[in-house]
C-alpha cells in the first residue's frame, strides 16, 4: 500500500544497525523453550540500608541505588547456582555450557534503543563497585559511547523496570544467556507482625528460563536465594564472592 493510499498517515522508519541487531535477536529469543517463575521479596530493610549507607557516601557524591543491591543479590545467587549461569550450546546440541565467571547484562534504554552492556565479575564486586560500574554505562549509553566489547560475554541480564513504575512483567531470554530476571516496583504491602497490621515494601521479579538447561526447581532455588539475600541485606555489603 502506498503512502498516497495508506488512510493511516504511517511515516516508514528504517532500521539503523542498532535497532535491526535488536530485532534479531528478539527474533531468536522467540525459538527458545522458555517459561517463567515469580517471587517477591520483603525489601523494607534493603531500603532502611541503603538510605544508611547513602549518608555515610554522601561525603564521597556517590549513591546507592536499589537496583545496585539486585544486581549484588543475583550475583552472589549465581555463584551458589551456577547451572543458572549456564548457556545452551548451539554448536553442539545437547550441552550446557557452565560459566566459570558471573557477568551480568544490564537492560538499559537508550537512545539508539535497547542495550546490554555487561558488568564483568559481579560476584567479586562490591555495592559501591557494582554503582559507579552502573553509572558508567548508563552514561555511555545516553551518549551513545558503548562499544562492543562492553556488551560482550554477558552470562546472565537483569531488566528492572521498577524505576517506571512496573510492577510486574516478563522479559525475553537474551540468547546465548540461559535466563533473564524481569524486576518490578516496590510497592506497600500490609503485612501481619507480633505489632499489628504494619504496611511493608514488596518487589515483584520474574525469572525467564531456558527450559532447555534450567528446570523449575532449579529456578526456584535461585529464586529462593534471592529473596533470601534481598530480605537480608547485610549480607551483600561483604566484599567478595560467597
Amino acid at each position: 500500500m502506498s503512502q498516497e493510499t495508506d488512510g493511516r498517515e504511517s511515516t516508514a522508519v528504517p532500521f539503523d544497525p542498532v535497532r535491526r541487531a535488536i530485532a534479531n535477536r528478539v527474533t531468536a529469543s522467540y525459538a527458545i523453550p522458555t517459561f517463567t517463575a515469580t517471587a517477591a521479596a520483603d525489601v523494607e530493610d534493603l531500603f532502611a540500608l541503603r538510605t544508611q549507607l547513602n549518608q555515610s557516601l554522601s561525603r564521597t557524591g556517590q549513591k546507592l541505588s536499589v537496583n545496585d543491591f539486585v544486581v549484588r543479590a543475583v550475583a552472589l545467587a549465581l555463584r551458589r547456582h551456577p547451572q543458572v549461569n549456564a548457556s545452551y550450546s548451539a554448536e553442539r546440541r545437547g550441552e550446557t555450557l557452565l560459566h566459570g565467571r558471573v557477568h551480568i547484562g544490564l537492560a538499559i534504554a537508550a537512545p539508539a534503543g535497547l542495550m546490554v552492556p555487561v558488568l564483568r565479575d559481579t560476584d567479586r564486586s562490591s555495592l559501591a563497585q557494582i554503582s559507579s560500574q552502573t553509572r558508567d554505562l548508563v552514561d555511555r549509553a545516553g551518549k551513545r559511547q558503548l562499544e562492543m566489547a562492553d556488551m560482550a560475554d554477558g552470562t546472565f541480564t537483569i531488566s528492572n523496570l521498577g524505576m517506571h513504575g512496573v510492577e510486574h512483567f516478563t522479559a525475553l531470554v537474551i540468547p546465548p544467556q540461559g535466563a533473564i530476571l524481569a524486576v518490578g516496583a516496590a510497592t506497600q504491602h500490609l503485612r501481619l507482625t507480633e505489632d499489628g497490621v504494619v504496611a511493608r515494601r514488596r518487589m515483584r521479579y520474574t525469572i525467564t528460563a531456558d527450559h532447555r538447561i534450567i528446570d523449575g526447581a532449579l529456578a526456584a532455588q535461585f529464586l529462593a536465594t534471592v529473596t533470601h539475600l534481598l530480605e537480608n541485606p547485610a549480607e551483600l555489603t561483604a566484599e567478595g564472592h560467597a
